[in-house]
């Protein structure tokens, strides 16, 4: 067993972890779940010796465990998953999962490809993976790139594995096989921790649940006894009355505002779609299936290689982004740090980048540039500092609102939704679910891509899916397909 003790953590005036006590047993899964700054990335982080600990006790079997660093941890048998990807693409799989035994297979100053190689489908074996040491590195998706990081730390021969955020950025494929991979490892008696945003994903694999809130414990669950309208209270520190999702109106009678009529691009088609005031859609599929696809034809980002777009019966044909913004056409995209965005810029400058109050038509009218600020700031509940923060200073979580904040400053008719709770907390989600409710029932048409199966069944009024490009399945109207019967159609 691994038995941390009254774990504490600041970095420069930030406490993040307040006398943090957990222990991890083996063949068992201890979730830590928590929201954006909750401290559970760096209780992990301190324990695997990534980061020091300013103070607090550790043992393993009852004997003192104080690493110096990740090398002393991981020869102690603690490893660590990290959510970013970890490969090194120069290298072949087999070289990726043996990276820190390389020179166990050097005989006479030569590497013993063979042996690395058995030694490397061994352990791949172990673990279930779909594919071995001889495949292109290049080919693999996100979920079989993940299983290499954990083969290589199975190489180290660890007893416990500790994930953080590993399943963030997969599809549902991608993430249901890596569960798959720690179901087998906690099979195999090792102890893991994890950390995911994903709360369905906790309640699949967990047998314990460890709440953390501001840097300091809740309380530790079983799983089994634990249940989500619970589960959400403890990490937000309120009751969520009604759930995660808000009721929706439902879509207002007349023609749409917009619709596609066999529309092909180079990702999709041909897709026919109708978006109406009052309703959201929401497109389900892996990822590259076609939905994200269908939003940048709408953008203006890709174009329409046949078929039409109308906007409200006349042809919609953009160019280019501004196009689309111009028409009322916002979008909020996948990669918020890359495109949503300028992480130097302030929360003012970002909030008001698409929408820009002007005076005498090219002088930027900073009174109401604060007003336009402050107003989305109190809407959307963000964080900060001030509106002079720069967003890169902001967690991921109200950076996210901060990008919706920009979509709805622009006063669209519109939206364009791109996974919008993409690695955020669940007292962010539920933030931001309810504003775009409260803009689809005062009349937005909203069209969401997520591959997120609860944020599409719950905040859907109507779902379609896509794969290989093309819509292979749409429920109607308020219908509330189960899990299973959205998956089937998306493989």
């Amino acid at each position: 067993m691994l038995a941390a003790e009254n774990i504490s953590k600041s970095f420069g005036g930030a406490c993040a972890l307040r006398g943090v006590s957990v222990r991890f047993s083996p063949g068992e899964v201890v979730a830590l779940v928590g929201e954006n700054g909750a401290g559970k990335s760096t209780l992990l982080k301190v324990l695997a010796a990534v980061v020091g600990r300013d103070s607090g006790t550790a043992r393993i079997d009852g004997r003192p465990y104080a690493p110096r660093n990740q090398h002393e941890a991981e020869r102690a048998g603690v490893a660590l998953v990290f959510q970013e990807q970890n490969v090194n693409h120069a290298l072949t799989i087999a070289e990726n999962v043996m990276l820190g035994r390389l020179r166990d297979f050097r005989r006479f100053g030569l590497i013993d490809w063979a042996a690395l190689n058995r030694a490397a489908q061994d352990i791949l074996d172990r673990i279930g993976a779909e594919f071995s040491v001889s495949d292109d590195i290049a080919m693999l998706d996100l979920g079989q790139i993940k299983t290499i990081e954990v083969a290589r730390a199975l190489a180290l021969s660890p007893r416990f594995i500790f994930f953080d955020e590993s399943t963030a950025f997969l599809n549902h494929a991608e993430a249901a096989r890596l569960m798959r991979v720690i179901a087998e490892l906690r099979r195999q008696g090792i102890s893991i921790g994890f950390v995911s945003h994903h709360l369905q994903e906790v309640f699949e694999i967990a047998d314990r649940i460890v709440v953390l809130k501001d840097g300091a414990l809740v309380g530790t669950y079983p799983a089994a006894e634990m249940t989500e309208p619970r589960l959400y209270e403890l990490m937000v520190g309120r009751d969520m009355v009604g759930g995660l999702f808000p009721l929706g109106a439902g879509a207002t009678s007349g023609d749409p505002i917009m619709a596609l009529r066999d529309v092909t691009t180079s990702g999709a088609g041909p897709i026919s779609l109708d978006l109406r005031a009052g309703a959201v859609v929401g497109i389900g599929g892996l990822k590259g299936s076609g939905g994200e696809a269908v939003i940048a034809a709408l953008s203006g980002t890709e174009p329409v290689l046949s078929g039409q777009m109308l906007h409200h019966g006349q042809p919609h044909a953009p160019r280019q982004p501004r196009d689309a913004w111009r028409a009322g056409i916002a979008t909020l995209p996948g990669d918020r740090t890359g495109e949503g965005v300028i992480t130097d810029f302030s929360v003012l400058e970002n909030l008001t980048l698409a929408a820009c109050p002007r005076r005498a038509g090219w002088i930027s009218d900073r009174p109401a540039m604060r007003r336009m600020a402050t107003a989305q700031v109190a809407a959307l509940g963000i964080k900060t500092q001030s509106l002079a923060a720069p967003v890169g200073s902001l967690s991921g979580g109200n950076m996210q609102k901060v990008v919706l904040g920009k979509c709805l400053a622009a006063a669209p008719e519109v939206l364009l939704l791109n996974n919008p709770t993409r690695g955020v907390d669940i007292g962010a989600k539920a933030e931001i679910y309810r504003v775009i409710r409260t803009m689809a029932n005062a009349g937005m048409a909203v069209l969401m891509v997520t591959e997120d199966l609860p944020e599409l069944r719950g905040m859907s009024d109507r779902i379609v899916i896509t794969r290989r490009g093309r819509i292979s399945q749409e429920f109607a109207s308020g219908a509330r397909p189960s899990e299973e019967d959205v998956v089937k159609w998306m493989m």
